[in-house]
């Protein structure tokens, strides 16, 4: 059932749990939102394709299913564009269709090459944190929260993901950040997957 327009509606830590109208949360929250990828079948066909193309048969061997069955998930998944046809996959035969996902899959020796600066970036956040912390106490001393018996520490990860928020609004408005897309569906969003790294469990 739909929220009511009648009033406000609460924002939830994610708009993915919501059932109001988007526009706040993280980029890739329609995937949950519009339920693309609903169970573990349509995710291990990603798992598959993202290693090289593959074709519906190649797909159906792999995971033990009738290839009727498989075919109608690459439907769905090429109708939300979680999936494209691949073109510079060597065909056997003209007719056969290879599928790959249509979002970057960084590999886990791509993901190294960010590591080293993904971390110092966000150990300069963290520094920053802590330097705030005693203006985050003022201010919050100064809302109702904390005469109803909360605690600046109950409210923390609520800042964060604000301040994370209005970051990637500024980015996005200075063009260091892609803003999301409309797809053919309407869902809007930004997606990516990375390959675990060895020490990954």
């Amino acid at each position: 059932m739909p929220v009511s327009n009648e009033f406000k509606s609460l924002r939830f830590p994610c708009e993915c749990v919501s059932a109001g109208p988007a526009g706040y949360s993280d980029p890739w929250a329609e995937i949950t939102k519009r339920k693309l990828l609903p169970d573990g079948t349509k995710e291990e066909i990603l798992n598959l394709v993202a290693r090289e193309p593959k074709t519906i048969s190649q797909l159906a061997e792999a995971l033990h299913l009738s290839s009727p069955s498989v075919h109608t998930h690459i439907n769905d998944m090429m109708k939300s564009e979680l999936l494209r046809e691949s073109k510079e996959w060597e065909k056997k035969y003209p007719t056969e269709r290879y599928y790959e996902p249509n979002f970057p899959v960084f590999r886990a020796e791509d993901c190294a090459e960010f590591k080293a600066l993904c971390e110092k970036m966000s150990k300069e956040l963290v520094t920053l944190f802590e330097k705030n912390r005693q203006k985050m106490e003022r201010a919050f001393r100064k809302t109702g929260l904390s005469k109803e018996g909360w605690k600046l520490s109950d409210v923390t990860q609520c800042l964060y993901a604000n301040m994370y928020r209005s970051a990637r609004v500024l980015l996005e408005k200075r063009g260091l950040l892609s803003p999301q897309e409309r797809h053919a569906n309407g869902a809007e969003w930004i997606f990516w997957a990375e390959e675990p790294g060895r020490d990954a469990r």
